[in-house]
């Protein structure tokens, strides 16, 4: 009887164990049915924000399509049937070469991917006039359907190259407008010289007056004919400078040759010269002759400036290398730029003096911009105007 009433005990015991077991059970079942269900969410979710986005996404594996989102499907078209087309699929020709260097670094685990404006060509178009659209890529690694992907975001950004197409044409319009303009009163001037000289020649030739005196309006005529070619000569020079000859050189010989250049000039206006151009400067990519015509300019600009100054005039010139560029400074204690006139003096034809073509400064910001470098013009120590060249050094001259 003991015996019975142990094991019914015993009994009780496991019933109970397994009736709490199944509660547990239970609890955990209704447990994943509620994650389940978050998951079914969070997925309805996402494919709600994937779907509706105005993104277009892709999802690219084993150099494939195999996903395309509504908007990505307005501008290429739905996936075919029964395939995927291939990663390079409507790809502009001469940005394949890039695609392929950015999907290899990509396929690498490269963290760094700012993105690309890529071109792609669209069926609807003739083989003369194909419908080219700029799209902005981004591209991150992700699983998809247990398998390494690319997730491919893109942006249409075809209109706002198209306007700041436009833009540019419109402002090329602009500065055509100013140049042709500078050139009409840069040459008027001189042309008319010229044909109240003729006017005079004839009548001396008419009169029978001395051969010195036609000499020396015929001379008049060549000088103002001079006027007008070196009008033409400076245009033509802003137009098209040249293409910069580069090569690694050291700064400061342009720097002192264009200041030997100078030098009778700046002595004769009393000028004293500043010059801090340490010999630990490194080297530079750069066109020496044009480094130095752009000194010139500066030099010259600088020296007219201070033409009419009472107090003492200087000149100063510096170099120094930080942060990837070497940066030259030319300052002088003249009067100085205001502020407001400060983006307009790089301006072909924009000038303050009298005399001045005004295409000095419009040049060297040209040639400086050629080297892939900065002109800018800021308020110097003395008082006057600083103009500050920026030029890019190559990686294994950078200095901190």
């Amino acid at each position: 009887m003991k015996r019975q009433k142990t094991g019914y005990r015993e009994l009780e015991h496991r019933i109970r164990e397994m009736s709490d077991r199944i509660d547990e059970l239970e609890k955990t079942v209704e447990l994943l049915r509620e994650v389940e269900a978050g998951f079914r969410r969070s997925e309805k979710h996402f494919r709600d924000l994937v779907e509706h986005s105005l993104t277009g996404i892709s999802i690219i594996q084993n150099d494939r399509i195999v996903y395309r989102n509504p908007e990505q499907q307005r501008i290429f078209g739905k996936l075919p049937e029964g395939g995927s087309p291939h990663l390079f699929t409507h790809l502009h020709p001469d940005d394949v070469p890039k695609v392929k260097k950015f999907y290899a670094e990509l396929l690498s685990g490269r963290d760094d991917n700012p993105g690309m404006v890529i071109r792609f060509l669209l069926p609807g178009g003739t083989a003369c006039m194909p419908d080219t659209r700029w799209l902005h890529c981004r591209a991150s690694l992700i699983e998809y359907e247990g398998s390494r992907a690319i997730l491919l975001n893109m942006m249409d950004v075809t209109s706002a190259r198209e306007l700041e197409r436009l833009r540019g044409v419109r402002d090329r319009m602009t500065s055509l407008g100013h140049v042709a303009a500078g050139i009409a009163h840069e040459i008027r001037n001189p042309l008319s010289g010229i044909t109240i000289y003729l006017h005079a020649l004839e009548k001396i030739l008419a009169k029978g007056k001395d051969l010195a005196e036609a000499l020396s309006v015929i001379e008049k005529i060549k000088t103002s004919s001079l006027r007008i070619d070196a009008v033409i000569k400076r245009v033509m020079d802003f137009s098209k400078p040249g293409e910069p000859k580069l090569a690694l050189i050291d700064i400061r010989v342009p720097i002192e040759d264009a200041l030997s250049l100078s030098s009778a000039t700046l002595r004769t206006s009393d000028i004293t010269v500043e010059k801090d151009l340490p010999d630990s400067l490194p080297k530079c990519l750069a066109d020496p002759q044009l480094i130095e015509q752009v000194m010139l300019n500066l030099i010259t600009n600088a020296t007219e400036a201070m033409k009419e100054l009472a107090r003492p005039k200087r000149l100063t010139i510096s170099a120094t290398a930080k942060r990837g560029c070497l940066m030259v400074r030319v300052g002088d204690s003249g009067p100085g730029v205001p502020p407001a006139k400060r983006t307009k003096i790089f301006d072909p034809f924009y000038t303050t003096k009298t005399g001045s073509t005004g295409i000095g400064l419009s040049l060297s910001h040209r040639i400086i911009s050629d080297h892939k470098g900065t002109l800018d013009v800021e308020e110097s120590a003395l008082g006057g105007a600083e103009f500050v060249i920026r030029l890019p050094l190559k990686k294994e001259h950078k200095r901190a």
